[in-house]
């Protein structure tokens, strides 16, 4: 019985930081900036709401220019 109280438990993968490495290809920048933007909505952080709608308008529509000028309206 102590025995498999020494062992039962043991790791027998040490995790490396390979094991934990972020593929770039797997994110969804779309989805993060919706969620930052709800959080900015909620805080009534108007910078942030303005960053982040400029970068989902610059994801949705790559033809405008870099940095389109925005005009948040109902406020």
């Amino acid at each position: 019985m102590a025995c498999l109280a020494l062992t039962g438990c043991a790791i027998k993968h040490s995790p490396t930081p390979d094991d934990t490495k972020f593929k770039e290809s797997q994110r969804d920048w779309l989805t993060i900036y919706g969620d930052e933007l709800k959080i900015a909505v909620e805080n009534d952080d108007k910078e942030s709401q303005y960053f982040f709608i400029q970068e989902i308008m610059k994801m949705q529509f790559p033809n405008l220019p870099p940095n389109p000028n925005l005009k948040i309206l109902n406020q």
